[in-house]
């Protein structure tokens, strides 16, 4: 069974640098695809709960993101709010890296 079989949808190719991330469509969903200072891949929907702005460009903590507008951090890996003024998480999706190609599970 391949990825796309098993439900994992490729996300384009696993070539961002620690802590960069960028908005890629997965399955016609807009989503952020960030790598963490961890090294890993993570994938979280691509607004932000707070004022439903793109969370595109916002910096890359540890294995957090925050808001480039106005400050709300969120979990990469559980898409949970970890900083006002958000008060409701984000979606976080379940990503693994397949020869070197990003594979998102868009839920």
């Amino acid at each position: 069974m391949t990825q796309t079989e098993a439900g994992f949808q490729p996300a384009g190719p696993a070539n961002l640098a620690l802590g960069k991330s960028e908005v890629r469509t997965v399955a016609g969903r807009e989503m952020l695809v960030a790598r963490g200072q961890d090294g890993i891949y993570y994938a979280v929907a691509s607004q932000c709960s707070h004022a439903a702005l793109s969370l595109e460009g916002g910096r890359i903590r540890g294995t957090s993101v925050v808001c480039p507008h106005h400050g709300a951090r969120f979990c990469l890996k559980t898409g949970k709010v970890l900083g006002p003024p958000a008060h409701e998480g984000i979606v976080a999706y379940p990503t693994r890296v397949e020869e070197n190609e990003v594979m998102i599970w868009p839920l």
